[in-house]
């Protein structure tokens, strides 16, 4: 199987371990709404460029954060940011 075509929950673990590609897979698939969601709440492209570095970091840094039985990765992406402010 790609990385690609893991599931989101998948290469959470992943990149928190190190994983790279299962970085860099998750934030290919979620970087543009998040920056989209982020800038309709800050008004700011500076800003939003922030929140979505800071929601990246937080998930690979602390990825217990992240429950599966609260609902998908991309949900909580677009959370983190109204839980974090």
């Amino acid at each position: 199987m790609k990385v690609s075509d893991e599931r989101d929950d998948v290469l959470l673990r992943r990149a928190a371990k190190g994983d790279e590609a299962a970085f860099a897979s998750l934030y290919g698939r979620h970087q543009s709404s998040l920056y989209r969601y982020a800038l309709r709440m800050t008004g700011s492209p500076w800003a939003a460029e922030e929140v979505v570095q800071d929601v990246f970091m937080t998930l690979i840094r602390q990825p217990k954060k992240y429950d599966a039985e609260k609902g998908e990765v991309a949900h909580f992406f677009l959370a983190l940011p109204a839980i974090a402010s």
